[in-house]
C-alpha cells in the first residue's frame, strides 16, 4: 500500500475521482472523507495546467491548517498525498 498503489491506480480504466476515492480510503490513515474527493481533482487539474498556485475552496466546514477555507493547488497536493497523479509519463 502507499505511492506504488496510488501509481498504481493511475494505470487503471477508472475515473479520477474514483481512482482518488480508492486512494483515500484505502491508501491515506486515517482515510480522508471523500468530501475532499473535488479539492483533489481541482488541485491536480491545477498542476497539469502549471497554476500550482491556484486557490481551491474548501467544501464547507473544512478549513486548511492556518484557517484559511482555501488552499493552493500545491499545498492540496502534499497534503491529500497527490503526487502520483503529478509524474510525467
Amino acid at each position: 500500500m502507499g505511492y506504488a498503489t496510488a501509481v498504481g491506480l493511475t494505470d487503471t480504466d477508472l475515473t479520477l475521482s474514483d481512482q482518488i476515492s480508492i486512494h483515500f480510503s484505502s491508501n491515506c490513515y486515517p482515510p480522508i472523507p471523500k468530501v475532499m474527493i473535488p479539492v483533489a481533482v481541482a488541485a491536480i487539474d491545477a498542476y497539469w495546467e502549471d497554476d500550482y498556485s491556484r486557490m481551491i475552496p474548501l467544501p464547507d466546514g473544512v478549513e486548511f491548517r492556518d484557517g484559511s477555507t482555501s488552499v493552493s493547488a500545491s499545498q492540496a497536493i502534499e497534503s491529500l498525498r497527490l503526487d502520483a497523479w503529478c509524474l510525467e509519463e
